[in-house]
């Protein structure tokens, strides 16, 4: 192995580990403040933060992708260019970010009639912080130090739990008053993390300096606002289209344990990427393709399975987890979970675009989903209400994943006729359902027999090839 994929496999690891502690907070999140703050409370909260969310991609500008590709080469070369590019973006980022206060003030009553002053601000505030620091979080990834640059999200739920408990009991304000204190509190860590890249000469403005940079990252951070917006929207048009707080905790709360579903799906497929990179490193094209047709096929076959199991089983879990009060985002959740054998191949897709070509191929997907998504939304959140905008989701995704999926097909180099095949497969698992009856023990057995089964039948069928279940222990295991 080489020493570039030994440091790949290294920041496998440290994004592991991250993406265990983000599992962890997920969880706790889900299982402690719904409850504790009830369906009215928990939705008006939900949604101030989904908005603050959608905000801050008004200041990705593909910046990850631009330092990733940029900063390393300007820092070995010429590292006064690289704390220019710091600077330059750091400063058009703050004039982004402070702009937002007095923009939710503005909109933020016409989102909700109780989304105005203190609240609206720090809507707008707690998304400038974030977006703010962005800059540092970028840097260090372009800088390969995996482990900081993951902090970022991956223990932002962790921190944030205590801030909310401890203050949330005195309503919205002060709620969103501890989420702003949790940005300000990894906006103060990024900073500190680059403080080397500041100096008096790139903090001076210069546009024609930054404009390239910017070309460069604009297909990027439409990819970027088209994926965010496709996820996050939906709560927003709950709110817009029902008027009903509690509906708007319903989806979100399904769309967190989706997250977290998705993110053990996501995992498992990051396994095998160091390795075909390898395979790329050393000009066996030859073998990138057979292994990104296994991890094609393997991703579908895994979220089916997840499907499944989930689909057997939610009807008990989630109350138990959640209260008996959210009772309704099983049905939510059981929807959006039909979308995770296409969220999975557009992993893989990102892989191979990556790998093979430019952003064109997700632009053009992630617009067609968009399309879809906020073209089936009005007439489904209206009659479904909140199950409506969970099978807009659905909808959005799925068309992603299959122009995606189009575009990249020959990359991966997985039939159509595989693909149904897989899907397929899982249908008659899925009519077995009523057999468990009232009964959660049945229902986890079945579940169990079903996935055993379909793998069983999919390897036999040879829809799923055997490599990866000799391969995954030499991962789990490699030192």
């Amino acid at each position: 192995m080489t020493a570039d994929a030994r440091a790949m496999g290294r920041s496998l690891s440290l994004i592991s580990l991250n993406k265990f502690v983000q599992l962890i907070g997920g969880a706790l999140w889900a299982a402690i403040i719904p409850r504790w703050l009830g369906p009215e409370d928990y939705g008006r909260f939900a949604l101030a933060m989904s908005i603050s969310l959608l905000l801050w991609w008004l200041g990705d500008f593909g910046g990850l992708e631009v330092f990733g590709r940029f900063l390393p080469g300007l820092a070995e070369r010429d590292p006064g260019a690289a704390r220019r590019l710091f600077g330059q973006m750091f400063l058009l980022r703050c004039g982004v970010g402070l702009s937002l206060v007095p923009f939710m003030l503005l909109v933020g009553p016409w989102i909700a009639p109780w989304l105005t002053g203190w609240p609206a601000a720090l809507v707008g505030f707690a998304a400038g912080l974030h977006i703010i620091s962005w800059t540092s979080y970028h840097t260090l990834y372009a800088r390969k130090e995996m482990g900081k640059w993951a902090v970022e999200l991956s223990w932002r739920l962790i921190t944030q739990l205590p801030l909310v408990l401890l203050l949330g009991r005195w309503g919205l304000t002060a709620q969103m008053a501890a989420y702003t204190l949790n940005e300000l509190l990894y906006l103060l860590l990024g900073l500190w993390w680059t403080r080397s890249d500041f100096s008096r000469a790139g903090l001076r403005p210069d546009w024609r300096f930054l404009r390239p940079y910017l070309a460069v990252g604009l297909g990027f951070w439409a990819t970027n606002v088209g994926l965010i917006v496709l996820f996050r929207a939906g709560t927003t048009l709950v709110q817009l289209f029902t008027g009903e707080a509690a509906e708007v905790s319903y989806y979100d709360l399904a769309l967190v344990v989706f997250f977290l579903v998705y993110t053990i799906v996501d995992q498992l497929i990051r396994a095998f990427l160091p390795m075909v990179s390898t395979f790329k490193e050393e000009g066996q094209e030859e073998r990138v393709g057979t292994w990104l047709q296994i991890v094609a096929q393997w991703s579908a076959a895994l979220a089916v399975l997840f499907v499944v199991v989930v689909y057997y089983t939610a009807a008990w879990i989630m109350p138990f987890v959640l209260g008996a009060a959210y009772g309704r985002s099983t049905a939510v959740l059981q929807v959006m979970l039909l979308a995770l054998p296409a969220l999975a191949l557009v992993s893989v897709g990102t892989v191979a675009t990556a790998v093979r070509a430019s952003a064109r191929a997700k632009l053009i997907a992630i617009l067609g989903g968009v399309v879809a998504f906020f073209g089936s939304s009005p007439w489904l959140i209206a009659r479904l209400q909140a199950v409506g905008a969970a099978w807009a989701l659905a909808v959005g995704l799925m068309v992603y994943a299959v122009l995606l999926f189009a575009f990249i097909r020959h990359d991966l180099r997985l039939r159509w006729s595989a693909l149904l095949g897989l899907l397929a497969l899982a249908l008659p698992l899925l009519a077995l359902r009523p057999l468990s009856g009232e009964r959660f023990g049945l229902a986890v057995a079945l579940s169990l027999a079903a996935a055993v089964g379909y793998v069983g039948l999919a390897l036999s069928l040879r829809l799923l090839s055997p490599a990866p279940l000799r391969i995954v222990p030499r991962l789990l295991f490699h030192r």
